[in-house]
């Protein structure tokens, strides 16, 4: 399965699956999709950022150091935070993606609409004898 993003879109492209297909049968569970991931975010973003809580005053004898524990709990949580963002950034842009494609490419006359189904290309030259 962890190569499944090599084959799979082969697969389903001999079936005659193509990823616009699949974007096509998605779209109505897109706000669905929106509402969840920015759940996801939300309880991310509390539970990066809440207060935490002091640690015990009893020491153990086998725990690492509070300096050392310190320090990789600030580089590890600054990482975290970065990522965070990170990620959040990349769910807004995949948000508008749609919004963005339809004004880059649906300039002039040529409409993108969701009931396009076929495409006739014709090239000088080639037919087909049937």
């Amino acid at each position: 399965m962890a190569s499944s993003c090599c084959w799979l879109p082969v697969l389903l492209l001999a079936v005659g699956v193509s990823g616009a297909g699949i974007a096509s049968a998605l779209e109505a569970y897109r706000p669905l999709f929106m509402v969840v991931t920015f759940g996801f975010l939300g309880m991310a973003f509390y539970f990066t950022y809440r207060p935490r809580r002091a640690a015990n005053a009893v020491a153990d004898c086998c725990a690492p150091s509070t300096e050392t524990l310190g320090k990789r709990r600030f580089n590890m949580m600054a990482f975290n935070k970065i990522m965070l963002w990170t990620v959040t950034l990349m769910a807004a842009v995949f948000l508008f993606f749609p919004q963005a494609v339809t004004g880059l490419i649906g300039t002039g006359n040529d409409k993108i609409t969701a009931d396009m189904t076929r495409t006739e290309v014709k090239i000088v030259g080639m037919t087909c004898y049937g």
